[in-house]
């Protein structure tokens, strides 16, 4: 067992001992308030504190540190899936207010067209995806922050449909600069 995955048994507050076991009563659980959350969408300012927020109710009853990011918990150095490397953790405050200061500047994508919402909504999700602020759960928080805010911009899309393969390859596309993974991922997503 690697150090990541001792921290993971180590931090979960449901008791699971092995990964295996961690990882299906994860899921079990973060399903049930993904749809308990799209029911009823967590209110924010599609900010910071907004992805925050999501990410401490999906994981508050499964881990100590839910809500915080890297940073906040001290884990500030290279962070990184294979040959993907995210934000370097002492970075992660001035990253994501640019990021999201973009966004702000942006309306939030309101009163785009469809073409122009997919290509802002495929570079925003690359930007977060890129920032992967949190230890655990990046992935199913950006996710539903972006099917909140894309409903709040008038394009709901359900990323729910998109294949766990192709996510992660738009990922390793976007972590070079190729957006068109994204791209296709929202456009495919729109409901």
């Amino acid at each position: 067992m690697n150090d990541f995955d001792k921290e993971l048994l180590a931090s979960n507050l449901i008791g699971a001992k092995t990964i295996k076991e961690l990882s299906i009563k994860e899921q079990l659980l973060t399903t049930d308030k993904i749809i308990q959350i799209k029911k009823d969408p967590i209110q924010g300012n599609f900010d910071y504190a907004h992805l925050k927020e999501i990410n401490r109710i999906l994981f508050a009853d499964i881990y100590v540190w839910a809500g915080f990011d890297r940073y906040d918990i001290g884990y500030r150095g290279v962070f990184r899936k294979g040959d993907t490397e995210f934000t370097h953790g002492n970075h992660l405050p001035e990253v994501a207010k640019d990021l999201f200061d973009a966004l702000k500047s942006e309306n939030y994508f309101k009163n785009l067209d469809r073409e122009e919402f997919i290509k802002s909504a495929a570079s925003f999700l690359n930007g977060l995806n890129i920032l992967h602020p949190f230890r655990e759960g990046n992935g199913r928080t950006q996710r539903l922050f972006m099917e909140l805010l894309a409903q709040n911009a008038g394009y709901p899309i359900d990323l729910s449909t998109v294949s766990k393969t192709t996510t992660i390859q738009s990922c390793i596309l976007g972590a070079k600069g190729k957006l068109t993974g994204f791209e296709k991922i929202i456009k495919y997503a729109l409901i």
